[in-house]
């Protein structure tokens, strides 16, 4: 279960409001006059996932640029009882110019023995599964492959039962150039692969049975030249996304039911409300626990990433830490959860916008 749930965490990376389209603005202006940003000031506004075909609650919360846009959507996997949900976005910058987009977890198996062979081999490594991904999505463009790394390698070899276990968890990026109706574009690939593989000698040979999955995959796409600030962005969006507690424990729950075999046929004809329904708000103790663990995953799995784009700053106010968008000097934070960031020496955010604004420091 632990591990099902810090793969969920990760398919969170970019995560707004479910098959919608929204667009923050300024609800709280005095007495009519309109903020003086014009580039000087960025507010962050927190911004709502809603899970519209199962729970129907919030999902999951990050922090969003007031002036983009959030095309998103958060929905069931019938297949996959092991990690039934799945989620895609596309954002976009006010101007149109900056997009991130985030692409749905991949999960599958693979099997090789005396018997014959099933399911999807998993990809050589993070590199090569970005790039059939890059093919897919960016077809008909005249791509240049303009660099590539891994970010994190971590194998792992065992012995569990008699069977060879082998494990392997990597980070990657890929940047590319093309050209888009008469611009040049800039656009950098993330993601992290998970195999888990497993040998076993029978009396007949050896039989392979391996389990992986593609997460965290994401892109950033900028007019050559500004793809450092599409980083930023994605990077606060990355670092501010939380799942919900109700939520997080409703999917918990529905996939210990889903152990149930009952329960998966129900699942399978895609009636997921009925499973939903048996599901208890009072079995939370242990849920709560996963929580916290599955967060403290995530934020580990995000500093791959972080060191990396080196695109955010951290600021605490004496206790929580956030991370926010690079090469701003000054940083407040109100009680709704907003950021405001400027390098304008002696602003005070008051004066623009309502609310309790609090000064934050940099670590």
């Amino acid at each position: 279960m632990k591990k099902i749930l810090i793969s969920y965490s990760c398919l969170l990376i970019v995560i707004s409001g479910c098959s919608q389209v929204s667009k923050s603005k300024e609800e709280n202006k005095q007495q009519g006059k309109q903020p003086n940003i014009k580039g000087v000031v960025l507010r962050l506004t927190k911004h709502e996932v809603m899970d519209n075909e199962g729970t129907g609650m919030v999902a999951s919360t990050y922090l969003l640029p007031q002036n983009w846009r959030a095309e998103d959507k958060l929905y069931w996997q019938y297949n996959d009882p092991t990690v039934p949900i799945r989620y895609k976005g596309l954002l976009q910058s006010g101007d149109g110019t900056m997009v991130i987009q985030s692409f749905p977890d991949v999960r599958a198996s693979y099997g090789n023995g005396p018997s014959g062979t099933y399911g999807y081999r998993p990809p050589n490594d993070i590199i090569y599964g970005m790039k059939d991904l890059i093919k897919a999505e960016r077809k008909g463009k005249n791509i240049q492959y303009v660099d590539e790394k891994i970010l994190s390698n971590t194998p792992q070899n065992g012995y569990q039962q008699g069977a060879q276990v082998k494990a392997l968890n990597q980070t990657g990026v890929i940047r590319i150039e093309y050209d888009d109706n008469g611009q040049r574009y800039e656009e950098e690939f993330y993601g992290q692969l998970d195999i888990s593989d497993i040998i076993t000698q029978t009396a007949l040979g050896n039989s392979e049975g391996i389990i992986w999955g593609a997460s965290s995959m994401y892109a950033c796409k900028a007019p050559k030249g500004k793809l450092d600030d599409c980083r930023k962005i994605a990077q606060t969006i990355k670092s501010s996304a939380r799942l919900t507690l109700p939520f997080y424990n409703k999917l918990s729950q529905v996939m210990q039911l889903l152990s149930n075999q009952s329960y998966q046929q129900i699942f399978q004809a895609g009636q997921i409300s009925k499973i939903i329904s048996q599901t208890n708000d009072q079995m939370i103790a242990n849920i709560d626990a996963s929580y916290n663990q599955t967060q403290k995953a995530y934020d580990k799995i995000n500093n791959n990433f972080s060191d990396y784009m080196r695109g955010v700053d951290r600021y605490s106010d004496g206790g929580t830490q956030v991370q926010l968008p690079s090469g701003y000097s000054n940083a407040w934070e109100n009680d709704r959860g907003e950021y405001i960031l400027t390098n304008t020496q002696g602003y005070n955010p008051g004066t623009e916008f309502n609310g309790n604004w609090k000064p934050l420091q940099k670590n």
